[in-house]
């Protein structure tokens, strides 16, 4: 009996050791301002579509999101944009809801490919006042004014 509660507290510390390491962990954001130098991409813009890839080659950008953008800052050339994140919370993934419009903050990775997480600034648009503030106005792509 005594082995017993030996090996399942052993068991129980292993579980909770192996789940903390897999848990999202970020350094603290940079001002607007710097993040929109850092960026490769900084744009405002509607969740159009949410694919899935279930069989995706990197762990961290298994799902695609695909905007509609309506204002751009840096690294956007037309109308939509395809960013990519995690599936996994753990693994820092954003979660994006189709419809609900967005300022992202998206970094190229290794593949060119354009990436975000809840490490980044991005932030639904309605919470980002000070950041526009920061940012200045950008441009409108809804109807190819400045």
């Amino acid at each position: 009996m005594r082995n017993f509660k030996f090996f399942l507290m052993a068991g129980v510390f292993v579980l909770v050791a192996a789940a903390s390491s897999y848990a999202c962990t970020c350094a603290p954001s940079q001002s607007a301002t710097a993040e929109l130098k850092r960026a490769a991409a900084v744009f405002s813009g509607k969740v159009l579509e949410i694919k899935r890839h279930k069989e995706a080659a990197n762990l961290f950008e298994g799902v695609e999101v695909i905007f509609v953008v309506d204002r751009d800052w840096k690294g956007v050339e037309g109308t939509t944009v395809s960013v990519f994140t995690s599936s996994w919370g753990a693994s820092c993934g954003y979660g994006f809801k189709a419809g609900r419009t967005y300022l992202v903050y998206a970094y190229e990775n290794t593949e060119r490919r354009l990436v975000t997480s809840i490490c980044s600034r991005t932030t639904r648009l309605k919470n980002a006042r000070e950041d526009l503030k920061q940012i200045g106005p950008g441009r409108d792509r809804r109807n190819g004014s400045d």
